[in-house]
């Protein structure tokens, strides 16, 4: 493993102060511009990655689709270098308190895993928001969005004789054959597309972003993002849209990342202050505006920021007041986070980050009414440090889950897990069930259907897959 100087700089120091110090796997890569003629609808064919059967540091089996290709996708991965140092984790006992699932609780699966037929970040997405039962996955394939309808089988139904007899079946598991299909995935662009009032909005590998009538037509550009980083969008009043993105703008101090807002399809309007910089960015509904929340990770501590935004009585973008609601250790920049809301009520602010410099978690942050400065976190600790932290939340449904990557272990080169949990209405995390393991997870997305199961779309290096899963015993 190639381990650059500034992080071994940085684990030197931890390590003067007696706390570990753990190396995260690789960044996103935007990736290459489709091959021409690539089909995206292609039949998606199952694979074998293994869903871990409960909350556990010594969690269970090896899934070799997960894990292969992993050093070719460490060597693709840009800014490994500018990576901060994460944190170590905190007493193990601790930790267990924490995050560790009720007994009676659960995430059974249901379908899948399932392989797509291309590999990058997906947005799962329902035709019909009201009903939410016909979910799709949506892949960028340079500014275009490419829909795929996941094909598979039947329910689960009771444990086969071949599930039966594996070791690793159990409850809240299964064990899927392995896929026929073993030609590499084509490679869909960073990041991934979003929908919202029957627009879809995508990147391309240029920075222009365009938004797109899901029912077909011309697609003008409306801004220029910077390359390869997230983009959000959300439906408001009246069929009207709002977008939110990074872009890299010249001061007197050099270049620096802001991000912007674009209200249907009109000029850019700055979300953050010129000088403050804007590492991530995101959007929520909120009280009949949009909720924003990007963050700032500096070399020396990470700032995350909020405000609300609203239309004026002639329909005209109005931006609530900028408030710093956190500010925590030095971060990186490929951190992200993640916006959570329920069906009424609070939304939650979810940052992976350090607590300090023996301890790494999700701090979550209540927002009530209008965000403030200097708001409470709750925090569920991780085993150890991970960048980047992958995270993603359920929105306008209850209860809100999450979805997030964290080591199973303390141990330098435990193996990630993705993790599923709800949140109380205090913010505070609790564990359903460990989904599935492997060595790195790049994108995670996660989003609830009418009946109350779950829609997992990750990343890996092998591969994208979706999956389904019913909440309970």
């Amino acid at each position: 493993m190639v381990v650059s100087s500034s992080r071994l700089r940085a684990c030197l120091l931890a390590l003067a102060a007696f706390a570990a110090c753990r190396g995260g796997s690789g960044a996103p890569d935007a990736g290459p511009a489709p091959a021409p003629g690539a089909d995206a609808a292609a039949p998606a064919s199952s694979v074998a990655p293994a869903p871990a059967a409960t909350v556990s540091a010594t969690a269970a089996a090896s899934v070799a689709a997960l894990d292969a290709g992993a050093a070719a996708d460490a060597a693709a991965a840009p800014d490994a270098s500018a990576a901060a140092p994460d944190a170590a984790a905190p007493d193990a006992a601790a930790d267990a308190a924490v995050t560790a699932a009720a007994p009676d609780a659960g995430c059974k699966l249901r379908r899948g895993p399932l392989a797509l037929s291309l590999r990058g970040p997906a947005l799962l997405w329902a035709p019909d928001d009201a009903a939410r039962a016909d979910l799709r996955v949506i892949f960028n394939r340079d500014g275009v969005a490419q829909h795929v309808t996941p094909a598979f089988g039947a329910l689960l139904g009771p444990l086969s004789p071949r599930q039966e007899s594996s070791p690793d079946a159990g409850t809240g598991s299964a064990l899927l054959d392995a896929g026929a299909g073993s030609a590499e995935p084509a490679r869909a662009s960073w990041p991934a597309c979003e929908v919202a009032s029957g627009f879809v909005f995508c990147m391309d590998q240029g920075g222009t972003i365009r938004r797109t009538p899901l029912a077909g037509g011309a697609a003008p550009p409306l801004g220029a993002g910077r390359r390869g980083t997230p983009i959000s969008a959300v439906s408001l009043p009246g069929g009207r849209t709002l977008l939110a993105f990074l872009s890299d703008r010249k001061t007197s101090e050099g270049a620096v990342t802001q991000a912007f807002a674009v209200l249907d399809d009109g000029p850019a309007v700055p979300l953050s202050a010129e000088g403050s910089g804007a590492t991530f960015v995101a959007l929520s509904p909120w009280k009949g505006g949009a909720l924003a929340m990007y963050i700032d990770a500096r070399s020396a501590l990470t700032p995350v920021h909020a405000r609300t935004l609203g239309l004026t009585a002639g329909g005209k973008l109005e931006l609530g007041p900028d408030a710093v609601l956190f500010v925590g250790d030095a971060g990186e920049s490929r951190m992200g986070g993640a916006l959570a809301r329920g069906a009424d009520g609070p939304a939650y602010v979810l940052l992976p980050a350090a607590k300090d410099i023996s301890a790494f978690g999700m701090a979550a942050i209540r927002i009530d009414d209008a965000p403030r400065d200097d708001m409470p976190a709750v925090w569920s600790l991780y085993p150890n440090g991970l960048s980047p932290a992958p995270i993603a939340a359920t929105q306008g449904v209850t209860p809100i889950h999450v979805a997030r990557v964290r080591p199973i272990a303390r141990e330098p080169g435990a193996r990630h897990a993705l993790e599923i949990g709800q949140l109380d209405g205090e913010g505070r995390f609790q564990a359903r069930c460990l989904a599935v393991e492997g060595k790195s997870f790049k994108h995670v997305a996660i989003e609830a259907d009418r009946d109350g199961s779950l829609w997992l779309a990750y990343t890996t290096s092998a591969g994208t897959f979706v999956e389904q899963r019913a909440l309970g015993p």
